[in-house]
């Protein structure tokens, strides 16, 4: 295709894009139908796409901490202790400023705690599970309307290298988010090897040129980009857009990055990391009235005094991992992946990483990577511990001190098998797949207990 065509194969350009705002909606408060008061002051076509800033969508939705007074100081110190609870990493710290991944997987300052348009003793939190919350946005305009659009929900994030902030999206329904050319030849006849287009990201900055942050306008229409009036729609929400751990180049800023390369040199002489403090805290809490499960205990604590380095696969003898066994909503099935090294189906999860906090950070963080879903409910008392030998990417024999934990998975979540896991299903309690790991089944009725059913 030469030069100057407006549209190659694959690509998400259209000749001419419209973006309206959305005026008079009004103050947002808890439990308001946020579909109704669009449906009222928006006339929708098919292949529009609504962006609307996560901050209408909190409120409606509850995502509101709403505190006794308007004192500043308490506030700020209320608005730290939030930070902390929604934070799931920290990439970097300066001053007061903490840059950290919530439970998300969205990198960003404050975890998007916010106190801007809201009321002076409230503090908003992002909304829970955003693609969610898009998906049902966007059903209820179908039924109001009778309308197929596109749904994003944007938060305001700054970027690396660059001044400024700019509106990204963080929730996506109806449409694709990512667009991949690659493999296809441009005007020149270059074949595309690397470009993938964060388009919902695009659409968000776009949608913000009309929201702006004054005027207190939450939501704006974007038309044209669906010219048959049908958006590509891979299904995967916004999911595309988070950078999996294992090809993230900054996974942390320069100084802790710095900080956690000489602790590694200095090897098992150095002073052991906060993960492995935390650690430590965590394991010793845990009681039992299995002797065996106690002496299993024994022999973790006994390897973490050994080792201020157990936390990283890099330690040779063995390593600390984190997992996770997902429930789904109605407590009847466990979500299982089949594990390409093990070769046996067992819980998700794996190696702890540079900026993981505490166990419970690492096995939310591989269980958000492996099964795609961003929202899922942690019980924080480990489920069970576990050691087991295994060659694993470290690429030798070693140990795996696995701390498992139990989770269970938001209202309509929708697996999405990863590049970790050769599959990954559902399976009822009693129904359990040829080839499950011999220990899962011990674990699966701990998680029974547990839950009394």
């Amino acid at each position: 295709m030469p030069p100057g065509d407006f549209r190659a194969p694959a690509d998400h350009a259209v000749p001419r894009i419209e973006i309206f705002p959305m005026r008079h909606i009004g103050e947002l408060r808890p439990g308001d139908d946020l579909a109704a008061i669009i449906a009222e002051h928006a006339t929708l076509e098919d292949g529009d796409v609504l962006v609307v800033t996560s901050k209408a969508v909190s409120k409606v939705e509850g995502r509101l901490l709403v505190l006794e007074s308007d004192d500043p100081q308490r506030r700020e110190a209320a608005r730290q202790e939030v930070i902390e609870s929604e934070t799931a990493r920290i990439v970097a710290v300066r001053g007061a400023l903490r840059i950290v991944e919530t439970r998300h997987g969205l990198v960003l300052a404050s975890a998007g705690v916010d106190v801007s348009n809201v009321a002076p003793n409230e503090i908003a939190l992002l909304p829970l599970d955003p693609d969610a919350s898009a998906q049902q946005l966007r059903e209820r305009l179908r039924e109001r309307l009778g309308v197929e659009v596109g749904v994003i929900i944007t938060d305001t994030m700054g970027r690396p290298w660059r001044n400024g902030l700019t509106d990204v999206a963080i929730g996506v329904a109806g449409m694709t988010a990512v667009t991949d050319p690659r493999g296809e030849s441009d005007g020149y006849g270059n074949v595309l090897g690397i470009t993938r287009v964060a388009v919902a990201d695009e659409i968000a900055a776009a949608g913000d040129l009309v929201k702006g942050k004054l005027a207190g306008v939450p939501v704006a229409v974007v038309r044209g980009l669906a010219p048959d009036g049908k958006l590509p729609d891979d299904g995967t929400g916004s999911g595309e857009l988070i950078r999996p751990a294992s090809t993230d180049l900054f996974r942390l800023g320069t100084d802790e990055a710095v900080a956690l390369g000489r602790a590694e040199v200095a090897g098992a002489d150095a002073v052991a990391p906060p993960l492995h403090q935390a650690a430590v805290a965590l394991i010793t809490g845990v009681r039992h009235a299995d002797p065996m499960a106690a002496a299993v205990q024994q022999g973790f604590l006994g390897f973490l005094a050994a080792r201020p380095d157990a936390m990283w696969r890099s330690c040779v003898p063995g390593h600390l991992t984190a997992s996770a066994l997902v429930l789904d909503p109605t407590r009847g099935a466990v979500l299982l992946t089949l594990h390409p090294r093990v070769g046996a189906w067992l819980q998700v999860g794996g190696h702890c990483e540079p900026g993981d906090q505490t166990l419970l950070d690492a096995a939310a963080r591989e269980a958000r990577e492996e099964t795609g879903i961003g929202s899922l409910s942690f019980d924080p008392h480990p489920l069970a511990l576990d050691i087991h030998p295994i060659t694993c990417s470290l690429g030798v024999p070693t140990r795996h001190f696995d701390v498992q934990f139990l989770a269970v998975a938001p209202a309509h979540a929708e697996p999405v098998i990863s590049a970790e896991s050769v599959d990954l299903r559902w399976f009822g309690w009693d129904t359990l797949p040829a080839g499950t790991a011999a220990e899962l089944p011990a674990l699966i009725n701990l998680a029974r207990t547990r839950l009394q059913l």
